[in-house]
């Protein structure tokens, strides 16, 4: 295949078209790889292109696996816009509705697999790399637009943004995508874009909260053993300053992980982030942790009461 693809790039040329790009990712799947037989793997990632494409892009003009997910781009007739454009949202919805079910009709696959997808949309110009009737390739803003997106659309949903057209859609569906403004790396790193977003419940990472360039960021570290933890509702640190946003804000937990014998790590360590609540009591800033929320955490990693933890806060000043 690839010298077949070295072939063709000889006698290849650039055509632009106006096309729409999805950019389908299989959420957690880089852990999960890990987690499990490689074979495993590519029996699960085979399966899924094939009812991905099969199942809901069988029109599509152009598919490229991109390593946990997959490329769908989808060319439309000038006067076909509104229908397309109704049908690829839709197909969307139903495949983050569907996907922890896409495979339950595979006898073959009998271990757990990734449950989400998050989905990024956009539709534009894009440049169509082809020799004779084979396409070889697609590249563009629009390609990169819908990659962007797709990372903010976590845990699972759908993004896209205001310029693909949410006025195409009808009621029922158009109703269903919240509003909202990102900032995007290469796309939108200082000006605000405006997207639409389903289910409601997606959480935008912080990170595209705010204006993109060379941030600074306060850190905040306190490291206690396991019981000094226990038996307090909550757990609050001082800020040393006010936050430039308050969502920036976020606490990452580090423990050594215990080894099979029952002993704390000499080696390996394990991080994991929670929720906290900011406060700004009489001037002075502070962030907040449920405790229950922490010793959850701690009991999945089997700490003991007398091993290190490291809560740390840290916030964007800029």
């Amino acid at each position: 295949m690839h010298r077949l693809f070295r072939k063709r790039l000889d006698g290849a040329k650039g055509e632009s078209e106006f096309v729409i790009a999805l950019n389908v990712d299989i959420r957690g799947f880089s852990k999960w790889s890990l987690e499990v037989d490689s074979a495993q793997t590519a029996l699960f990632i085979k399966k899924v292109y094939a009812k991905l494409i099969d199942q809901y892009f069988s029109e599509a003009a152009f598919f490229k696996p991109t390593g946990d997910g997959l490329l769908v781009i989808v060319k439309f007739p000038e006067d076909e816009v509104k229908e397309v454009v109704e049908t690829v949202v839709s197909s969307a919805m139903q495949i983050v509705d569907e996907f922890a079910d896409l495979c339950e009709d595979e006898a073959v696959i009998n271990f757990p697999v990734p449950q989400h997808v998050g989905i990024g949309i956009s539709r534009g110009a894009a440049s169509r790399l082809v020799s004779g009737s084979y396409t070889l390739d697609y590249s563009g803003r629009v390609l990169n637009l819908a990659s962007r997106l797709m990372d903010i659309a976590r845990p699972k949903g759908v993004v896209f943004d205001s310029h693909f057209g949410i006025d195409l859609l009808p009621a029922d569906i158009r109703d269903q995508f919240a509003a909202g403004q990102v900032y995007l790396p290469g796309v939108a790193p200082r000006i605000p874009l405006d997207i639409r977003y389903w289910p409601s419940s997606i959480e935008i990472p912080s990170m595209n909260l705010t204006p993109i360039g060379t941030p600074e960021w306060e850190h905040v570290e306190h490291t206690a053993p396991r019981k000094h933890f226990e038996g307090i509702s909550h757990f609050a640190l001082d800020l040393p300053s006010h936050p430039h946003d308050p969502r920036s804000l976020r606490c990452e937990v580090q423990h050594d992980e215990i080894t099979p014998g029952g002993r704390r790590s000499q080696a390996y360590s394990r991080n994991f982030t929670i929720p906290l609540d900011y406060i700004d009591a009489a001037g002075q800033p502070e962030a907040r942790i449920k405790v229950e929320d922490l010793m959850r955490e701690l009991d999945a990693g089997e700490v003991k009461s007398s091993w290190p933890v490291r809560v740390k806060m840290s916030y964007r000043m800029n």
